[in-house]
């Protein structure tokens, strides 16, 4: 099993993206070694919680049980049947979540490796991959699942609620792209430094065993498989020198196009906001069109701040999302909601064909905008300084106004 990565092809540090700049950024490393379970001894950049809640059963709460120690009253550690799993060709984890009462779904593992670290040896972008695991019932070494006769992980079950919390050291979390669904997040601090807590159903993925295969319409994946990965631009990097000031770095984008899923990207002559998704065009049987899906989370303020939108329960007038496919004209594309919730804007679209489509959200012209009156703040932590322009600026977390 050595496919684990599939979202990192899509990582692009671009001009114009949505992450607030910093006149004098906060020194921001993140590890590129795997981060650890959280304990005594590492108290920040590690996992410090999983739980999983399959359908019409409660939250279950896992523990972390290290590779050799046995877990006792697991009813999924016998040898299992549907996926296979071997020592030989399978990556060893050090440990897993599970407990005694892990919902057996009879997909064949029992329980969950959390992999976070940095994106990339270039990047402070974080990267959070959920796996499925397994013990093996002679050694009690852990294992990734593998699905029978694969080299890829074993599908996980898209009914199921998956939380992660983790300790994140002092990255800011911002931008979050997501491969899953129903993706919700949220941060605060706490004595060790920042935290970061995300929940999120997998979804079916087409994998491409190579970036060509998401390139135009006869890419045929290599197989298809249900993951949950979760991409977090810290909005304190150093190493990303574009941004949009004032914005709130809270926006998310989920899709199933692990290939070339960007995070958003400002355009501020045109005024649009536009993503990129990617999958290969065809299913693993070479004739079925791999359809997919986005959702993007826009705060109302920042959309007051990009687009001049002071009432944002008329974003569904206001706003317009086009799609751009390789070799086709701009259409705009049938949405499936647009819709206001707790001060956010959601705008979601199904059912459009990949390899590489472009989604791109703009100013309707025919509804009247108001000209809005922004100013600007100094915001200090440190020797760290932010300005923050915006209708009605605040500080961000940790900082406070000058």
């Amino acid at each position: 099993m050595k496919r684990f990565l599939l979202v990192t092809a899509g990582i692009a540090l671009t001009a114009g993206i949505l992450i607030p700049t910093t006149s004098q950024a906060d020194t921001l490393v993140v590890p590129q070694a795997p981060w650890p379970v959280c304990s005594s001894v590492q108290l920040t950049w590690c996992v410090s919680a999983v739980s999983i809640q399959a359908p019409g059963q409660t939250v279950q709460n896992l523990t972390w049980v290290p590779s050799g120690t046995a877990a006792p009253s697991m009813t999924t550690t016998a040898t299992p049947t549907t996926p296979a799993i071997t020592a030989e060709g399978s990556t060893e984890f050090s440990g897993f979540w599970s407990s005694s009462s892990w919902p057996d779904s009879g997909l064949g593992f029992g329980g969950l490796f959390v992999q976070a670290e940095a994106a990339n040896q270039f990047s402070n972008y974080m990267l959070f991959n959920v796996l499925p695991a397994i013990q093996d019932p002679t050694s009690a070494n852990v294992y990734v699942a593998d699905a029978a006769g694969s080299e890829y992980p074993a599908s996980l079950s898209p009914d199921d609620v998956i939380t992660v919390s983790l300790e994140t050291g002092n990255a800011d979390a911002g931008v979050s792209m997501a491969i899953g669904n129903n993706f919700s997040d949220s941060v605060g601090s706490d004595a060790n430094g920042t935290n970061l807590t995300f929940s999120a159903t997998p979804v079916p993925v087409a994998i491409a065993s190579s970036t060509s295969q998401c390139v135009g319409e006869t890419g045929v994946a290599a197989a298809e498989t249900t993951q949950l990965q979760v991409l977090v631009a810290p909005t304190n990097d150093p190493t990303s020198g574009f941004g949009v000031p004032g914005v709130s770095g809270k926006m998310y984008v989920e899709s199933n196009g692990a290939c070339a899923l960007s995070s958003p990207v400002w355009n501020a002559s045109s005024l649009t906001m536009q993503w990129t998704v990617g999958a290969p065009h065809f299913l693993p049987d070479g004739a079925t069109i791999n359809q997919g899906y986005y959702q993007a989370m826009i705060p109302g303020a920042d959309a007051t701040l990009l687009w001049g939108l002071t009432n944002i329960n008329q974003a569904a007038s206001a706003l317009t999302v086009s799609e751009t496919s390789p070799g086709q004209a701009s259409n705009t594309v049938a949405i499936s909601s647009v819709s206001v919730k707790n001060g956010n804007i959601i705008i979601s679209s199904t059912g459009f064909d990949f390899s590489s489509p472009t989604f791109k959200v703009a100013r309707n012209p025919k509804y009247n905008f108001h000209t809005v009156k922004k100013r600007t703040i100094l915001c200090v932590r440190g020797k760290s300084r932010r300005r923050i322009t915006a209708v009605h600026p605040t500080c961000p977390r940790g900082y406070r106004i000058k």
